[in-house]
């Protein structure tokens, strides 16, 4: 009996010693009002095309929409649509891009934070279906959620 008491006080002991690890903590080391979100957006249609951009803005809490139509240099290649938001002090970024009909050439979107790329996705429609590209990322966790 002694013996059964005494593995158990040893059980006891150890289960209440606090333990020294330390938890991982994420830490952004740039402060929001220096980061930079820049959203670049494009396509490989060459002639006439036109991109729908929603994203939310957290400061107004909601989704304004960017219809914008792509402009081509003078070799004919369409140039990106470029949106940057300063002073981004928001944890998440969240938005869409889609081409309002079936056209089969790609549209693409890369998201910088402080000119890291932190998302790059494209899509191209197909079978009748408009070519949409969602996102949504966690600036603090670093990962698409």
């Amino acid at each position: 009996m002694k013996k059964l008491l005494f593995i158990i006080g040893i059980i006891l002991f150890n289960s209440c010693t606090v333990s020294n690890a330390e938890e991982e903590i994420i830490v952004d080391p740039v402060s929001a009002e220096d980061r930079v979100v820049r959203m670049e957006f494009s396509t490989t249609q060459l002639s006439f095309d036109e991109i729908r951009i929603s994203y939310f803005d957290f400061k107004t809490n909601s989704y304004p929409v960017v219809i914008h139509q792509f402009s081509y240099d003078s070799a004919g290649q369409p140039i990106p649509f470029i949106l940057t938001i300063e002073n981004y002090d928001f944890r998440y970024i969240n938005g869409e891009a889609y081409r309002n009909n079936p056209n089969t050439e790609e549209i693409s979107v890369k998201v910088y934070v402080n000119d890291e790329l932190v998302i790059e996705e494209a899509e191209r429609g197909e079978d009748g279906e408009y070519a949409e590209i969602r996102f949504n990322y966690d600036i603090v966790l670093k990962k698409n959620i």
